[in-house]
C-alpha cells in the first residue's frame, strides 16, 4: 500500500501551475478595467499565456516571466497599478522566479538530442 503525501512534489507543482495561471488572469483583468485602450489589447494576452501556463507549453512559463518583468517595471515607473503599486512590485519578483522554476520542473522538453551521433565502425 503506497501511502501519497498531500505535499508531493507533483502536487505541489500543480498547485503552483494553477497559482500561476490565476495570477495571469487577475492581471488581465486588471488591463480590462483600466480605462485607456491598450488595457483591452494586453487583457486577451494575459489569458493567452495563462492557457498555455494551464496547458504546460514552454513558451508560455517564458512569457510569464517577462509579463511579470513588464508588470513590475510599469508599476515602478509609475505608468500603470497605481493604487497597487507596491503590491505589483512586491509579488513579480517572486512570480517571475515561479514561472522560472515551473518551466524547469513541468514543461515538457522537446525530443531533440544535442549529443552528437555515433557514426557504426567503418
Amino acid at each position: 500500500m503506497t501511502n501519497r503525501s498531500l505535499l508531493s512534489k507533483p502536487r505541489v507543482d500543480r498547485l503552483l501551475n494553477a497559482f500561476l495561471a490565476l495570477s495571469l488572469l487577475a492581471a488581465g483583468v486588471a488591463f480590462v478595467f483600466h480605462t485607456s485602450g491598450y488595457g483591452l489589447l494586453l487583457a486577451p494576452v494575459a489569458v493567452l499565456i495563462a492557457v498555455g501556463v494551464l496547458v504546460r507549453y514552454r513558451w508560455a512559463y517564458f512569457a510569464s516571466g517577462v509579463w511579470y518583468l513588464a508588470c513590475y517595471q510599469l508599476a515602478k515607473e509609475g505608468l500603470e497599478f497605481e493604487l497597487l503599486k507596491r503590491v505589483v512590485m512586491v509579488l513579480s519578483i517572486p512570480l517571475v522566479a515561479l514561472s522560472i522554476y515551473l518551466h524547469e520542473a513541468l514543461a515538457s522538453r522537446a525530443s531533440s538530442k544535442r549529443s552528437p551521433s555515433k557514426r557504426p565502425p567503418s
